[in-house]
């Protein structure tokens, strides 16, 4: 299940070791949609993650206000 994105939801995220929220859109597409990833090396990940997506860095975006996030998260339980 898909659910809006919201900093309460990736502060959460967060506390559970989520540090990217990993996506198959482009930035130019209108609808987004992630998934949340742990990954233990950031910075080899994203070198190695070559094409342009959405996909975000979770701390990168707690501080934006909430009424400009947008997309949808696979919850996870």
């Amino acid at each position: 299940m898909y659910v809006p994105l919201t900093i309460e939801i990736l502060k959460d995220l967060k506390s559970k070791g989520f540090n990217i929220l990993k996506s198959d859109n482009s930035v130019d597409d209108v609808i987004q949609h992630f998934v949340p990833t742990k990954v233990n090396d950031l910075w080899e990940f994203m070198n190695e993650f070559k094409k342009e997506s959405a996909t975000v860095v979770i701390e990168q975006i707690l501080d934006v206000p909430e009424e400009v996030l947008e997309g949808k998260f696979l919850r996870v339980f």
